[in-house]
């Protein structure tokens, strides 16, 4: 939509303002009122285009900060699945290396051909951030932990890993797998004597 009034400059505007002195007429003072009001008209909507333009940039710069943040999210785990499976591989070299250290193995070439490999694929894990975390004695979270059996036993505080059943890994700052773990549990006569108390 057109307006008889987009082409108007400032300069325009100034030459139909009266001179002092000079006499104003009717028709000049409704042709200055009807310029004023579009000059009012046209800076009220370049102020409105302005905050357009303002809120659309911010959208746009916050748009660009959440996809340079999700982007650097994937290429941070992006290897998580394949992680997951090498866990298993891992569980299966440190089961045969305590299977071979308790039967007493007479093959310690092979013993140590499975160490080093274990080794080698602990290593290569660490170098991309998985990393084991220690649960032996640590207190029970339910966030890095999975309860498979409880102990009774008094010999520590309620509620403490005793025995790690499969070792729980980190990848970076985030929990890959859970450890599986027995927690303490206080002997129920322990239980009856601070009830009674």
């Amino acid at each position: 939509m057109t307006n008889e009034f987009d082409d108007l400059t400032e300069e325009d505007v100034e030459s139909i303002v009266p001179e002092k002195g000079e006499a104003s007429t009717p028709a000049a003072a409704a042709e200055m009122e009807k310029l004023s009001q579009a000059l009012d008209r046209k800076a009220k909507e370049a102020a409105e285009a302005h905050d357009r333009y303002l809120r659309t940039y911010a959208d746009f710069e916050n748009y660009r900060k959440r996809m340079q943040r999700d982007l650097a999210d994937f290429k941070k785990y992006a290897n998580e699945q394949m992680a997951r499976e090498l866990l298993s591989v891992v569980d299966h070299l440190a089961l045969a290396i305590k299977h071979a250290s308790e039967t007493g193995e007479t093959s310690q070439g092979l013993l140590q051909g499975v160490e080093l490999v274990y080794k080698q694929l602990h290593d290569m894990l660490e170098k991309f951030g998985i990393m084991p975390f220690p649960a032996q004695g640590e207190p029970f979270d339910p966030k890095k932990h999975d309860a498979a059996a409880q102990e009774v036993t008094s010999a520590v505080p309620e509620n403490t890993v005793v025995q790690v059943f499969q070792e729980g890994y980190m990848y970076h700052d985030k929990v890959l797998r859970h450890a599986k773990v027995s927690v303490s549990k206080k002997p129920a006569a322990e239980v009856k004597t601070e009830q009674g108390e």
